[in-house]
């Protein structure tokens, strides 16, 4: 199937569960009771956010997000945000199918602009979205398709025409999110060092193999909501892919820059289909560490040294082995 009828969105990571008038333990399980809540969950998220399909009849990849439920509609519009060719908005958000306001092109770049636009009236998105093509020339109108052994990289800028780095927000009735694709190695609680992906900042990266199908994306992004989370994740995967159905494996790294410990989620064999965004099969384990600078809070001190274990079982469904040993079915309900 040809790339460019391939969704291919960026974005990032899940909700921080409060342990108030919990044990550690208690507030351990209950960060990881919630599949997307999880690191492991978190990072199916993102990388389905990242590269998921649709098939070759356009049917878009399913979001599972409940839109009478105002937590998983603010996500599902971050989804759509970050994955503006299908988003649930008005005319006046653009796409690059938008041959009007709200895009323009020049030489290999493509900006998307988004002034206060509504989703599906219940959130709004303000910022500048840069498509950039390691070769080619970009058109509104056309999807920005590098060709093979090449490139598509998606960053949040400060203006159209720019290529600075900046953020992007996507405000609702209830909380106010960042994705922030500028902030020195991604603001990383810990301080690492996080190398850039194009023009001196962060955002994501698709690379395209010979056939012209996708063998790796690379995710640097961080999102955070005023007064809940606020998560980094670096990383790269590599992708296969067999008849529509992408394989990834290797390992992220997600900063709970809240709870101040690191989740290194390892992918072993996980599925993406055409129609579904999360995968479909396979494992995703990840291990809990401190950082080299920061303590842990107490919550994630309870973390550090153990492991919990996601193992798909149909599109987005999983049973979750926790950090304390027990298991739970999940639905996982986010793609962003």
């Amino acid at each position: 199937m040809p790339w460019g009828a391939k969704e291919i969105r960026f974005s990032v990571i899940a909700a921080l569960v409060s342990g108030c008038g919990k044990t550690s333990s208690d507030a351990v399980s209950a960060v990881s009771a919630q599949a997307d809540s999880s690191a492991s969950g978190a990072a199916a998220s993102a990388v389905g956010g990242a590269l998921s399909g649709s098939s070759s009849g356009g049917a878009q990849a399913l979001y599972r997000a409940n839109d009478h439920d105002p937590v998983h509609s603010f996500w599902s519009l971050i989804a759509r945000a970050a994955r503006p060719e299908i988003a649930l908005a008005s005319s006046l958000c653009p796409t690059f199918q938008t041959t009007g306001l709200g895009c323009a092109a020049s030489g290999s770049n493509m900006w998307l602009t988004d002034s206060d636009c509504t989703f599906s009236g219940k959130a709004t998105w303000t910022g500048v979205q840069e498509l950039t093509m390691s070769s080619g020339s970009a058109a509104c109108g056309t999807f920005p398709n590098p060709g093979a052994s090449a490139t598509l990289y998606r960053q949040v800028v400060t203006a159209s025409g720019s290529s600075t780095p900046g953020t992007l927000q996507l405000v609702s009735d209830n909380a106010t999110a960042t994705i922030d694709d500028a902030t020195n190695n991604l603001g990383n609680f810990d301080g690492d060092s996080i190398s850039t992906i194009i023009n001196g900042g962060y955002g994501s990266a698709v690379h395209l193999g010979s056939s012209g199908t996708p063998d790796s994306v690379v995710l640097k992004r961080r999102v955070f909501v005023t007064g809940s989370f606020d998560h980094s994740l670096d990383g790269t995967l590599s992708v296969s892919e067999t008849a529509g159905v992408r394989t990834i494996s290797g390992s992220i790294s997600v900063y709970h820059n809240r709870l101040k410990v690191i989740g290194t989620s390892n992918f072993a064999n996980v599925m993406h289909s055409d129609q579904c965004c999360l995968p479909t099969s396979g494992t995703i384990t990840t291990s809990f560490s401190a950082g080299s600078n920061v303590s842990p809070t107490l919550i994630g001190s309870a973390m550090v040294g153990h492991s919990e274990v996601l193992t798909f079982t149909g599109c987005g469904t999983a049973n979750l082995t926790n950090t304390d040993g027990s298991s739970v079915s999940v639905t996982l309900n986010r793609c962003f």
